[in-house]
């Protein structure tokens, strides 16, 4: 069954068939049921357009990939452009409200998003720590696309940071040892940065005092 239905696709194929770069999607998956619907949905999503590839390995099958896109989890992806390392990863599937946030970040790595002011991109580019920020969200959480793509956005400018939207949905015993019990929370580095709704000026302060 599609899990995209015909409106959508036809939108996003009006979008991705404007992109110009190599866009590439690798997922990293198990035998679970939520692995295979995520598989079936990033399947969907290659079929609308050319632009847009697609492959899969099992978790734990290529080490190496997955520490270079510092994969940690089953049942996830990154976006890769031109073959590089985008520092964009998603744990779980992004649906619900989080279904913006995946086809944003597509775009804004394609070049076809809104684009930060030069004042802002350089302030961006001066973080010169590697930051491994992870944001966990609910799919249900009105407030949570706007932090992951806020902090997507920050990683599309500094190849020191990466960013994971993570469905604490997905990973409850995880969300349960971090004792997170509200939506979006943010780590950095392992250590909590923020709990609730911030705005992206907020984010990039703490990103850069992390």
């Amino acid at each position: 069954m599609a899990l995209l239905d015909e409106n959508i696709v036809k939108q996003l194929k009006g979008f991705f068939d404007k992109i110009t770069e190599d866009i590439k999607i690798i997922s990293f998956l198990s035998e679970s049921d939520k692995s295979k619907e995520l598989d079936s949905f990033l399947n969907e999503v290659a079929d609308i357009s050319d632009s847009i590839k697609y492959e899969s390995y099992m978790f734990g099958s290529n080490n190496k990939l997955e520490e270079l896109y510092g994969i940690k989890r089953e049942t996830a992806f990154t976006i890769v452009k031109n073959n590089e390392k985008t520092g964009i990863n998603f744990f779980g599937i992004p649906g619900g409200h989080e279904f913006n946030s995946f086809v944003l970040a597509i775009l804004n790595l394609a070049g076809l998003g809104k684009k930060l002011d030069t004042d802002k991109a350089d302030e961006i580019k001066s973080i010169n720590k590697p930051l491994d920020i992870e944001v966990f969200v609910s799919l249900s959480c009105t407030h949570c696309p706007d932090v992951v793509q806020a902090l997507d956005s920050i990683a599309l400018y500094n190849d020191n940071i990466t960013v994971s939207m993570i469905d604490s949905g997905i990973y409850p015993e995880e969300a349960k040892s971090k004792d997170i019990q509200a939506v979006p929370t943010v780590f950095i580095n392992d250590k909590l940065a923020s709990i609730g709704a911030k705005t992206f000026d907020e984010l990039l302060e703490i990103a850069k005092n992390s």
